[in-house]
């Protein structure tokens, strides 16, 4: 090989070296998004699960009481 084409090889070589680099950033910053969106996730499933539970008592209190206006328990 002459000197020539050994250089274009190096400059092929950095660019995908660079590349590579810029690709494996990249993939840490998406996992990093991943983690934050499953924790995010997580808080809202137990904010449900919360809420949920909340209406269910609210249901039950509800079923026990006979034509009670709902303005009379404020």
């Amino acid at each position: 090989m002459d000197k020539t084409s050994l250089e274009d090889l190096n400059n092929i070589l950095s660019h995908y070296k660079e590349r590579y680099r810029e690709v494996r950033k990249e993939i840490k910053e998406i996992e990093e998004k991943e983690k934050n969106l499953k924790r995010e996730l997580e808080t809202v499933r137990n904010h449900l699960n919360y809420y949920e539970s909340l209406v269910s008592d609210m249901k039950k209190m509800m079923e026990g009481r006979k034509n009670i206006d709902f303005l009379d328990q404020l």
